[in-house]
């Protein structure tokens, strides 16, 4: 079995920008840039698992089926696609657990011609031949070896009860059009699990009151602005500021909402440290907005 390894950088061009997210396999020889760049990052994690189900799952476009960008999702999002066959996400890149509780593991529902659903090609097994490393005599290869820790456990049985969340979604994400307050509860219901699985017993029902409604709130406010957008009611440079703001006060609300040490177990991040999920390099291609 191959070796899928996340690969991240910063984006240089805003200090409050989080990381970009990538994923090549074990030998270097393929990659996939997720909407943006494949090359220059360092490795965060790997896991075992079949490149080529990951390249299947990337699709030509390496955007994993993460359509419209800042609305199904960002780099994170194409990328933990992508990494499913290993059972590993990009946890630990900069400003992921933001992008996580605002777009989900694996993107977020979108109406036509944003529909982003997660095809995960199960019956795809082997290895691309780019990616199969050389064999060396009396020697078995570091992915044939390799054993699993016991955050990567964790990490698998968290995302066996994400998986099991966007299964129970799935008859809203084929409907012709998607009613308002599904697409919340899906979005809040999402949060809320990734919420119980960082605080633990840190998230008690008042707190957890409190998290839902700032979560609800956010989420109004998305959908307010990807109807405009895709409505032709707001311009793409309009769009993004919004997206960014709505990012930012999601961001400075929940700090309010929790003390500084519950806020970095959450997130990650001081109070304070505010990242933004849209990489100016790939606005600039995807929207034509350049800062």
């Amino acid at each position: 079995m191959g070796t899928l390894i996340v690969m991240a950088y910063p984006t240089k061009l805003f200090a409050n920008a989080a990381d970009h997210t990538y994923v090549k396999c074990g030998t270097g020889k393929k990659a996939w840039g997720c909407w943006g760049g494949k090359k220059g990052g360092k490795e965060l994690r790997r896991g075992v698992g079949s490149t080529k189900r990951a390249d299947k799952i990337a699709q030509s476009n390496e955007k994993a089926g993460i359509k419209c960008y800042l609305i199904n999702g960002v780099c994170h999002q194409a990328a933990n696609r992508i990494l499913l066959p290993a059972g590993i996400t990009v946890r630990g890149a900069r400003g992921y657990n933001v992008s996580e509780a605002l777009y989900g593991t694996y993107g977020r529902v979108g109406s036509w011609p944003c529909k982003s659903p997660f095809k995960k090609y199960p019956r795809v097994t082997g290895d691309l031949p780019k990616c199969v490393p050389e064999a060396v005599e009396g020697v078995l290869s570091a992915s044939s070896t390799r054993v699993l820790s016991t955050s990567d456990k964790l990490d698998w049985q968290y995302i066996q009860g994400v998986l099991k969340i966007y299964k129970s979604g799935q008859a809203m994400l084929k409907a012709e059009s998607l009613v308002t307050a599904e697409v919340e509860d899906f979005h809040v219901k999402l949060f809320m699990y990734m919420a119980e699985f960082h605080l633990g017993s840190m998230l008690d029902k008042k707190m957890s009151s409190k998290l839902k409604k700032v979560r609800l709130k956010t989420e109004k406010k998305r959908l307010k602005t990807e109807t405009a957008f895709a409505k032709d009611k707001m311009k793409a440079q309009a769009f993004v500021d919004a997206i960014n703001k709505a990012t930012i006060d999601f961001q400075n609300e929940m700090a309010n909402a929790m003390t500084p040490g519950q806020y970095e177990s959450l997130f990650e991040l001081k109070p304070g440290d505010n990242v933004t999920l849209a990489d100016p390099s790939i606005v600039s291609k995807v929207f034509g907005v350049k800062y």
